[in-house]
């Protein structure tokens, strides 16, 4: 191989180091915006699960006061 041949082989591969360099670059930006997604969407979640729980709070104590009004509907306040 003569320099020329050296050189151009050089330059080929800064170029490869420089378009990796940017597909890197993106691909870090794209995995740092899927990072936050999922933050959101787990904070989401959390919101919804405890919702359900609260939910399921008033089921339980309804279907006490109904159980109770059933077997003493004297005994009950609305």
């Amino acid at each position: 191989m003569n320099k020329y041949e050296l050189k151009y082989m050089i330059e080929q591969q800064g170029s490869i180091t420089d378009r990796l360099t940017d597909t890197l670059g993106k691909q870090s930006t794209h995995i740092q915006e899927l990072w936050t997604e999922i933050g959101l969407k787990n904070e989401r979640i959390t919101k919804l699960t405890n919702k359900i729980y609260e939910l399921q709070d008033v089921i339980k104590s309804q279907r006490t006061k109904d159980f109770a009004e059933f077997w003493n509907p004297e005994r009950v306040d609305n």
